[in-house]
C-alpha cells in the first residue's frame, strides 16, 4: 500500500514537470491562439537617422554576401524583431518612444518596443529596396483574449496601451503583425489579426 502511494506521487510529480516543461516550450503557441489584435490607429513613424542607431543595425546584419540577392520581408522582419530585442529592455517606466533615445537609454515600453521595431522594419526596408512594396507602421493595438476585448476593461499593463506593428503591402495589401513585446516574453514572431 505504501508502495502504490510512492508511485502515485511520483507519477503526479512527473506529470506536473512534464506539463510545464511542454507549457514552457509552447508559450508562443498558446499566446498566439489567444490573444487577437485589431488596428487602433496609427502612431507617428521615424525614420532612422541617427548615426549610431544605423551603425548598430548595419553592426547586427548576419555577415552573408547572399543576403542581399536572397532577402525577402520575413527576413526583414525577423531581424527587425532581433535587433530590438538586442537593443532593448522592456518596461513600463520607460517614456522614449522615439527610437534613437529608447537606443540611448537600452530600454523602451510598448510604444517605444514597436516605434523601435517599425522604424528599424522600415530602414531594412528601404535598405534592401524593398520601399515601394512594402512598409512597417507602428500602432495601437486592441487586444482580445479569447474574443474578449481585455483594453476596455483595463486600468493599466499589458492590454491598456499595448502597441504593435504591422508590416504591409502596398500593392496587395497583405499585412503581418508583430508584436515585439510578445516576441521578447514568449518567442512570438508574429501574433494574429483579430477577425470580426
Amino acid at each position: 500500500m505504501k508502495k502504490n502511494k510512492k508511485n502515485t506521487v511520483y507519477t503526479v510529480i512527473i506529470s506536473v514537470v512534464v506539463v510545464i516543461i511542454l507549457l514552457f516550450f509552447l508559450k508562443g503557441s498558446i499566446y498566439r491562439m489567444a490573444v487577437k489584435y485589431e488596428d487602433a490607429g496609427g502612431r507617428k513613424s521615424y525614420d532612422i537617422k541617427d548615426e549610431k542607431l544605423a551603425s548598430y543595425i548595419h553592426q547586427s546584419l548576419p555577415n552573408d554576401e547572399s543576403l542581399d540577392a536572397n532577402i525577402d520581408i520575413e527576413t526583414i522582419i525577423d531581424l527587425s524583431l532581433d535587433m530590438t530585442s538586442a537593443a532593448l529592455d522592456y518596461s513600463s517606466v520607460y517614456n522614449d518612444s522615439e527610437p534613437p533615445e529608447a537606443f540611448e537609454n537600452r530600454g523602451a515600453n510598448y510604444v517605444g518596443y514597436a516605434a523601435f521595431t517599425a522604424a528599424t522594419g522600415s530602414y531594412l526596408i528601404k535598405r534592401f529596396g524593398m520601399d515601394k512594396e512594402w512598409e512597417a507602421r507602428s500602432k495601437k493595438g486592441k487586444l482580445y483574449l479569447f474574443g474578449k476585448n481585455m483594453q476596455k476593461d483595463a486600468v493599466d499593463g499589458w492590454f491598456k496601451d499595448h502597441d504593435f506593428v504591422i508590416f504591409r503591402n502596398k500593392k496587395t495589401k497583405e499585412e503581418i503583425y508583430v508584436d515585439p513585446v510578445a516576441f521578447d516574453y514568449f518567442g512570438t514572431k508574429r501574433v494574429d489579426k483579430r477577425e470580426k
